[in-house]
């Protein structure tokens, strides 16, 4: 099937629209559509923010749409629809989510709809967080008020799908001790609290370059359903008060959020050791305030990144300070197969691949080692196809050999080998040392 996208519902698309609504409903089994509040919604009879409407497209033709309505306060789904042909491709879950964002901005916190339970369109909304509050009303609590919506994206933030949650691969420790010491106690804050467990407010994670670091910290605000700021200190610097002074300014604007994960990657750039950089101190200071606040208030959590974890400054890292403080190295075996799993999904032959000699093969790999291998194997492949092409095409297999084209071998075991070899993993045997060392001496879960 075509690829297929989400985009903003237009006034041309109100034939096409009608047309997919009147298939849904008159499609056996399908969910009943109020097609007359939904009709007078994509005329806009009201005013455009008020009746928020997407579409689903692949190529030409649109595959899906959904209606939102503000009411009062209150965000409703009136519709949401999906070719029959386009069914269980994760349209329903990005359209929901699309609808959700502009209702949000709308001024609408809590969003309900009423569908019918096991009806076409129910698992979308179970996906996208929704809960049964009766019999068929499915309701959902959206993280994050409509008045720190802005103060978030003045910062760069979004909420992020929850599938950079699931889609995680390689990290099963990482992602284990998460839920054990972080998300558990979300969940459970009252039995949490009875017991005197303190929930995790400021994390550090450290490793060397191009081990997921980032990919790790938008999973957790991903799976907490917590929007996700990253503070790049070079946007930082550029601003016109100097870095010390704007990483005040976001710090304390993203305190007023209600809940909100915020980010700082390269900390080393700006925390070095005050002996060695001393004209850091303002900012180091500034951090230093920085993760106190955040422990005085339930909802945020502050996760800094470094590739240099012996360079920060004591003062930073010093117990105390961050809960929890996790290496992040290079993916094993284990891990390492389950990465090549996946990147390899959309290999047709995947089945014929032997993913224990290409595991083998790629030690020290980083999960962007391995992604570049198998974009440099699957290029190979694809170059062999195109030569293939060319010369199935030409004057010479017109005019002979029964009009057969020539056999294209797709990608092979021996292209990902072959990547592999001629690959540098970004991880070096020494520091790959330096790593174990400096998470023998900083490690604390």
């Amino acid at each position: 099937m075509p690829i297929w996208h989400i985009r903003p519902y237009e006034t041309v698309d109100y034939a096409a629209t009608v047309r997919l609504l009147e298939e849904v409903r008159s499609t056996p089994g399908g969910p009943p559509i109020n097609l007359t509040d939904t009709v007078l919604a994509l005329r806009h009879e009201l005013p455009e923010t008020e009746s928020p409407a997407v579409v689903a497209v692949a190529g030409e033709h649109l595959v899906g749409a959904a209606v939102g309505r503000k009411e009062g306060g209150q965000g409703r789904v009136l519709t949401v629809a999906i070719a029959p042909a386009w069914r269980h491709h994760g349209i329903g879950s990005s359209l929901l989510q699309s609808v959700e964002n502009l209702l949000l901005h709308a001024g609408c916190r809590r969003i309900t709809t009423l569908i019918t339970p096991g009806q076409p369109g129910e698992e979308a909304f179970l996906n996208r967080g929704f809960t049964a509050t009766g019999q068929v009303l499915y309701d959902k609590q959206i993280p994050l008020r409509p008045a720190d919506v802005s103060t978030v994206e003045r910062w760069g933030g979004a909420l992020l799908s929850a599938s950079e949650w699931s889609n995680l691969a390689g990290m099963e420790e990482e992602r284990a001790l998460i839920e054990k010491r972080l998300l558990l106690p979300v969940r459970e804050r009252e039995l949490a609290e009875a017991y005197g467990v303190v929930i995790p407010t400021a994390m550090l994670l450290f490793g060397p370059p191009g081990t997921g670091k980032t990919s790790f910290a938008r999973a957790v605000a991903a799976r907490l359903e917590w929007p996700f700021v990253e503070l790049l200190p070079s946007r930082l610097a550029s601003g016109g008060s100097g870095l010390a002074a704007e990483l005040r300014s976001a710090i304390n604007d993203l305190m007023g959020v209600e809940r909100v994960v915020v980010f700082i990657d390269e900390v080393d750039e700006i925390a070095q050791s005050r002996e060695t950089r001393p004209e850091n101190q303002s900012v180091v200071n500034e951090l230093l305030k920085a993760i106190p606040q955040f422990r005085g208030v339930q909802g945020r959590l502050l996760i800094c990144a470094t590739n240099a974890v012996s360079a920060l400054d004591p003062a930073f890292i010093r117990p105390g300070r961050f809960d929890l403080v996790l290496p992040v190295g290079p993916p094993d075996a284990k891990g390492r197969r389950v990465l090549l799993d996946g990147l390899l999904d959309r290999v047709a032959n995947k089945e014929d691949i032997d993913l224990d000699a290409v595991v083998a093969a790629t030690d020290l790999f980083t999960p962007a080692d391995l992604s570049a291998v198998v974009q440099r194997s699957a290029a190979a492949a694809f170059h062999r196809a195109a030569d293939g092409v060319k010369v199935g095409t030409g004057a010479g297999a017109e005019s002979g050999g029964g009009g057969h084209g020539p056999t294209v071998t797709p990608l092979s075991t021996q292209d990902l080998l072959d990547a592999a070899r001629l690959a540098r993993p970004t991880i070096s045997l020494t520091e790959l040392d330096r790593f174990r060392r400096d998470a023998e001496a900083f490690t604390r879960i």
